[in-house]
C-alpha cells in the first residue's frame, strides 16, 4: 500500500519529498511547470491563451520513493480582441507571472504572421519567450527564440497526447467545448504524391485561435523541455 508523502513545493517548480532526516529515505525531485501558449490575432480577430500544467511528483510505490506518472492538464483558457499589441504583451506577462504560474511557466506564442511582431515587442522588453513558426514538412529546429516546427508534427503530437491519456482537460475548464470545436477545424489530407497536409476551416467562433494556442503549448511541453538525467544517492550511506 502506497504511503502519503509530505511534498515540498519550491519556488522554481521543483517538488521534493520530506525525508525527516532519515538516511534510508531517498529524496526524489519532481516538478510542476506550466506552458502558456498564445495565438495572436489581427485587430478584429481573437487572440487566445491556453495554459497546460505539466507535473510529475514523487510518490511512494510501497517499497521506495520514486517519480510518479507524468500528468499534463489544460487548466486555463481565455480569448479577447480589440486590444493593441502592447496590451496583448502586457496581458501575457501578467498571466505568466500570476499565481500559480509565476516562476514556473514558459511562454510560447504562435510566431507566424502577426506573432512575429508581438515577439519583437516582447524581445525589446526583455520578456523571455519562444516564438513557434509553423512550417511544412515533418521536422522542427530552434534558432534563438524562434522555433520552426512542422504544423503536421505539432497537430499529430497533440492528437497522440490526447489519445494516450497523457493530456487531459481540467474538469472545470469553462472553454473546453470551444477548444474542441477549434481543434475539429483541422483536417489531414493526403496529396496525389502521397504527402500528408493539414488544412483548416473557419468555424463560427473564429479561426481556431484557442486550438492553435493549445497546439503550441502542447508542442512545447513535449519537445522544448530540458532532458534531465536524475542522479540520486542514499544520503548517509556508503
Amino acid at each position: 500500500m502506497s504511503e502519503i508523502l509530505n511534498l515540498i513545493h519550491l519556488p522554481d517548480g521543483s517538488v521534493v519529498n520530506e525525508t525527516g532526516h532519515d538516511p534510508a529515505v531517498e529524496r526524489v525531485t519532481g516538478f510542476v511547470r506550466y506552458f502558456v501558449g498564445a495565438d495572436l490575432g489581427q485587430a478584429n480577430d481573437f487572440s487566445s491563451a491556453v495554459v497546460v500544467k505539466d507535473q510529475q511528483l514523487p510518490i511512494h510505490d510501497g517499497n521506495r520513493v520514486v517519480l510518479g506518472p507524468r500528468e499534463r492538464t489544460v487548466v486555463f483558457a481565455d480569448k479577447f480582441r480589440g486590444v493593441s499589441y502592447v496590451d496583448v504583451v502586457d496581458y501575457l506577462i501578467r498571466l505568466r507571472n500570476a499565481p500559480p504560474f509565476g516562476g514556473k511557466s514558459e511562454l510560447v506564442i504562435d510566431g507566424t504572421s502577426i506573432g512575429r511582431v508581438v515577439s519583437d515587442v516582447m524581445a525589446d522588453q526583455g520578456v523571455d519567450h519562444t516564438a513557434v513558426q509553423m512550417t511544412g514538412g515533418q521536422e522542427w529546429r530552434r534558432s534563438g527564440r524562434y522555433v520552426n516546427a512542422s504544423k503536421t508534427l505539432m497537430i499529430e503530437n497533440l492528437a497522440v497526447l490526447f489519445a494516450a491519456g497523457d493530456l487531459k482537460f481540467a474538469h472545470d475548464l469553462t472553454m473546453r467545448k470551444e477548444i474542441e470545436e477549434d481543434l475539429a477545424t483541422f483536417t489531414m489530407q493526403t496529396t496525389a504524391a502521397g504527402n500528408q497536409i493539414i488544412s483548416q476551416s473557419r468555424n463560427a467562433s473564429g479561426h481556431g485561435d484557442t486550438g492553435i494556442a493549445l497546439i503550441v503549448a502542447a508542442f512545447a511541453s513535449q519537445y522544448l523541455v530540458p532532458q534531465n538525467i536524475r542522479v540520486t544517492t542514499l544520503r548517509g550511506w556508503h
